[in-house]
């Protein structure tokens, strides 16, 4: 029994050539599998083309925020203005009726 034992532990020259046979279509598997996992370069090229696509979007809506931001600042600067401009304008009819008045009074009320 040990000598059948010794037998079926060695590797003959059977199954050296039974694995020869049987590599290369594993190896050609694995590659296609690993191909199947990878863009090719035409999609490579797509999906660069796309990231740069986007990241000039990216920028010009930085660009555009930036312009909002400033635009929105200048908004409010005018509305602050335009109070003030409401204001004076308050203060001008205000001093033009009371003058108005005391033009009146004084010739005999």
């Amino acid at each position: 029994m040990t000598t059948i034992k010794k037998e079926l532990s060695k590797v003959g020259f059977g199954d050296l050539d039974t694995f020869l046979k049987i590599a290369p279509i594993v190896g050609l598997a694995f590659l296609a599998y690993l191909q199947t996992l990878f863009p090719s370069k035409i999609e490579f090229d797509k999906v660069h083309d796309k990231l740069i696509q986007m990241d000039k979007k990216i920028t010009e809506m930085t660009v555009l925020q930036k312009a909002i931001t400033g635009n929105s600042g200048d908004i409010s600067e005018i509305e602050t203005r335009l109070r003030l401009i409401e204001v004076e304008i308050a203060r001008h009819s205000a001093q033009e009726t009371k003058s108005g008045r005391n033009n009146k009074n004084p010739g005999g009320g």
